[in-house]
C-alpha cells in the first residue's frame, strides 16, 4: 500500500522552489532595474510634458547624494523582494481529499469547505471557483499549477468537475 492509499488527501497551488526562485528573481530583478533606470526615466518625463505622473517621478529623482548612484537599485531590489514575498505568501493552497477541502495561506488554514456543500468545481480563466447547488461561491481565487493537474485532483477526490478536461 502506497502512502498516497493511506493518505488520500492532496496538495494543490503554492509554489515549488523553482517557482518561488522565479517569483523572487522576477520581482527582485525588476525592482533594482526600475532603481537602475529612474533616473533616466525622470529625464525624458521632464522634457515630455504628455508623460503622466512626471511631477512623483522628478520627485523621487530630485534627492542629491552620491550614494543614491547604489541606493536607488538597493531599494528597488528590497521593494521586490518584499513584494514576491508577499505574493508567495499569499498564493491560496488546497488541500482536496474526498471529505472536505482546506483553504490555506500563510501556512494556515484559513477555511475547510465540506464535501457535502460542494455541487461543483470549474476554472475561470487562472481561477478556481467552488460553488454550492444554489450557485453560492465557496472559493474563487487563482492556484497554481498545471491546469489538467488542478482538473485531475478534484476529479480523483470525486469532486464534480464541470468544464473541458484542461
Amino acid at each position: 500500500m502506497g502512502t498516497q492509499d493511506a493518505d488520500p488527501t492532496r496538495r494543490i497551488g503554492g509554489f515549488d522552489r523553482a517557482g518561488r526562485l522565479f517569483v523572487v528573481g522576477l520581482f527582485g530583478g525588476g525592482g533594482l532595474v526600475v532603481g537602475l533606470v529612474l533616473p533616466w526615466v525622470a529625464r525624458f518625463a521632464d522634457d515630455h510634458e504628455w508623460v503622466p505622473f512626471g511631477g512623483p517621478l522628478r520627485l523621487l529623482t530630485s534627492f542629491d547624494g552620491s550614494w543614491l548612484v547604489w541606493g536607488r537599485p538597493l531599494v528597488g531590489l528590497l521593494l521586490g523582494l518584499v513584494f514576491a514575498a508577499w505574493v508567495v505568501t499569499n498564493t491560496a493552497v488546497l488541500h482536496v481529499d474526498p471529505d472536505e477541502i482546506r483553504v490555506e495561506r500563510r501556512g494556515e488554514v484559513e477555511r475547510v469547505i465540506p464535501r457535502a456543500k460542494v455541487d461543483t468545481v470549474h476554472r475561470t480563466g487562472s481561477r478556481v471557483v467552488i460553488e454550492t447547488a444554489g450557485g453560492r461561491e465557496l472559493f474563487r481565487d487563482d492556484v497554481e499549477g498545471d491546469r489538467a493537474a488542478i482538473r485531475e485532483v478534484f476529479v480523483g477526490a470525486g469532486y464534480p468537475w464541470e468544464g473541458p478536461p484542461a
